[in-house]
């Protein structure tokens, strides 16, 4: 009987130990509180259920661009960047028709010319940039409290316009304030 609970606690412990939410804003790690760790890690799996275009199916999609991809990935993990290790790996699906298993995101914050993006995964050793993942996600994820407290004014300024509905998500905003995600 000792055995068996000393396993299933080894087991835990290595289930606990690969899930981490990791976030740094301008080269700098931030610490999230659990609360805050539990809410970023649902909504980037949420995000990055569905998308638009990647890196590894749809090259054609991303041109020349395509031979970038670790570049890309490279300058967005160094400067700011949310960076998730799911404990269960699940599957993206390609609005362009495919799929591809997701055990880690990095999701590019306070990027140019992106409220949220750019976003990459991997599962295994390749990694894919996305175009176009769940968009409403994707503006809860910028508007969190832990993050807006971190990222530039113009984050608080675009979500204090964003509407919300009776259980505080946001709903669908208008085009001409919705920020580009990418």
């Amino acid at each position: 009987m000792t055995r068996c609970l000393c396993l299933l606690a080894a087991l835990a412990a290595a289930t606990a130990s690969a899930q981490q939410v990791e976030l740094r804003v301008g080269g700098k790690e931030v610490l999230l509180s659990g609360e805050a760790q539990a809410q970023m890690h649902a909504l980037a799996r949420e995000m990055l259920s569905r998308c638009g275009p990647n890196s590894a199916q749809h090259v054609g999609n991303f041109g020349a661009a395509a031979a970038l991809t670790q570049k890309r990935l490279q300058g967005v993990a160094q400067s700011s960047r949310l960076r998730v290790r799911f404990a269960e790996p699940f599957t993206t699906v390609s609005h362009l028709g495919g799929t591809l298993g997701v055990s880690e995101a990095v999701i590019g914050l306070a990027q140019e010319g992106t409220f949220v993006g750019p976003n990459f995964s991997r599962h295994g050793d390749a990694w894919a940039e996305h175009l176009q993942c769940e968009y409403l996600p994707a503006l809860e994820l910028g508007c969190l409290p832990a993050l807006v407290a971190v990222l530039p004014p113009s984050y608080r300024d675009t979500c204090a316009k964003l509407e919300r509905d009776s259980r505080g998500r946001i709903v669908m905003p208008p085009p001409d304030i919705a920020p580009s995600c990418s």
